[in-house]
């Protein structure tokens, strides 16, 4: 799309083209807002029972290191499939850890008592100073 205009006597009309960015903005902002709404609800967990307990609720965690051990004692964290060994190497890897950010430990109440106490050993020796246990209030 073109404009024509006549600034220069003699030469005739040239054109004039630019490139209207409005309508591009327009859209841009409309899409980060559907992204913005909707990446909540698309996180998935995996199914984790938790058993009924009382305790403090957690402060000021925004977005917790949380490991979890399914029924199936399978332990990941985001999605991401552990052994109690690449989980200790992930946790003294990690900058969280090193922060001295706390650590969230979800599991399944069919899940073994031993799994628990493996996670809970391999996130101390990694580093982790400050473990906490999710529990479902009764």
């Amino acid at each position: 799309m073109g404009i024509l205009s006549n600034n220069h006597e003699g030469e005739g009309g040239s054109l004039f083209v630019d490139i209207n960015v409005t309508p591009l903005v327009d859209v841009m902002l409309v899409l980060l807002i559907i992204f913005m709404v909707t990446a909540p609800f698309m996180m998935e967990t995996i199914g984790v029972n938790l058993p009924k307990g009382e305790g403090q609720a957690a402060q000021n965690t925004t977005d917790p290191l949380t490991i979890s051990i399914d029924k199936n004692e399978r332990i990941t964290i985001a999605k991401q499939s552990f052994t109690l060994e690449e989980l200790k190497e992930f946790l003294r890897d990690s900058p969280r850890i090193k922060r001295g950010e706390p650590v969230f430990i979800e599991a399944d109440q069919e899940a073994r008592h031993r799994v628990l106490a493996g996670v809970m050993s391999s996130a101390s020796a990694a580093g982790a100073s400050k473990l906490n246990i999710i529990v479902e209030k009764p």
